[in-house]
């Protein structure tokens, strides 16, 4: 079947103009280019040159799946055949994605979340000391990671949970997307104040209620799927919106309690908590309520009215809640 003329020269131009977009670095650009060119006019050099694209953002398995189409098309290809044979000779990396600019977000500065990599290595380690923490409270169990940006703390996670699904509104790029080998199961594009949660035993949320618009909802959104909560949350005397313009609640300890309290009663009849927090200066977790404290920690556990099924700790795995 031939093409029209029109289209043929559309997806020409469109062909030029990603392979002009991939030589300039710019992948997202070409990978839309070369993909509209092969809509406008199925050209299985086209396919070819979009798993050059997709082979240089990371992703060695849909260039792969694009080669073999190219090659079902045109089973003669050179160009196809050369690079279906370097793609499974080369050896797997799943740390390419690492290497993206943008995973702390577009202001390198004062990143929105936390990496593997970034400079501010001592925010970092503040970070990985909560979830560190974690593993001795969630073992064996269901645990959602709420807000996991990266997947790091999901990672951790999985070295003593059941189970790690995390969520995050964050959308990364394909090439950019965390690869962990702790099998934690990472979604994104999720919306934790109106997409609702999975059940599951218990959820962590670090770092994360300052930055919602809606935090009320996310709460409630959480104690629905969870009747255990290990949260976090920024003094805004040190950590407030005047430092960090991704944060858009100044809550003081007292009303983040209140909060998390009222969030919980939509549920629960009685809400447990125990304190924590880390100390100024110190990657280091201390027990006990500190106003004053440049981060707090608060366990929670729900009780008082039945859970759904499959939700919740049994008799021989409840949480040992600090005192």
């Amino acid at each position: 079947m031939s093409v029209p003329a029109p289209a043929a020269a559309a997806s020409e131009r469109l062909h030029a103009d990603g392979v002009t977009a991939f030589q300039a670095g710019d992948l997202e650009a070409a990978t839309d280019l070369l993909a509209q060119a092969f809509r406008a006019a199925p050209d299985p050099a086209v396919l070819n040159d979009l798993a050059v694209v997709w082979a240089a953002a990371g992703d060695s398995d849909r260039a792969r799946a694009l080669l073999l189409t190219c090659l079902t098309l045109d089973e003669g290809n050179t160009d196809a055949l050369a690079n279906l044979a370097e793609i499974d000779e080369a050896p797997r990396d799943t740390k390419s994605w690492r290497s993206s600019k943008t995973l702390g977000g577009t202001d390198e500065k004062v990143p929105e979340r936390a990496y593997p990599g970034m400079e501010l290595a001592g925010t970092m380690s503040e970070h990985a000391m909560r979830y560190s923490m974690a593993l001795g409270l969630l073992p064996g169990i269901d645990v959602l990671d709420v807000g996991c940006g990266t997947g790091y703390g999901s990672e951790m996670l999985t070295w003593t949970a059941k189970s790690v699904r995390g969520y995050d509104l964050w959308q990364p790029a394909e090439h950019e997307r965390p690869q962990w080998s702790g099998g934690a199961e990472l979604n994104y594009g999720f919306d934790v104040c109106k997409d609702p949660l999975p059940p599951a035993d218990a959820a962590v949320m670090f770092e994360i209620t300052e930055h919602l618009h809606d935090a009320p909802a996310a709460l409630r959104n959480v104690f629905r799927a969870v009747d255990t909560l290990v949260v976090s949350f920024p003094n805004p005397r040190f950590h407030g919106s005047h430092v960090n313009p991704h944060h858009v609640n100044d809550w003081t300890l007292e009303q983040f309690e209140s909060e998390l309290k009222s969030a919980a009663l939509t549920r629960y009849g009685e809400l447990k908590v125990a304190h924590m927090y880390q100390p100024y200066g110190k990657p280091t977790i201390a027990y006990g309520r500190d106003p004053e404290a440049p981060f707090w920690i608060v366990v929670c556990k729900g009780e008082g009215k039945p859970a759904r099924p499959g939700n919740g700790f049994d008799k021989a795995r409840r949480l040992n809640l600090p005192r």
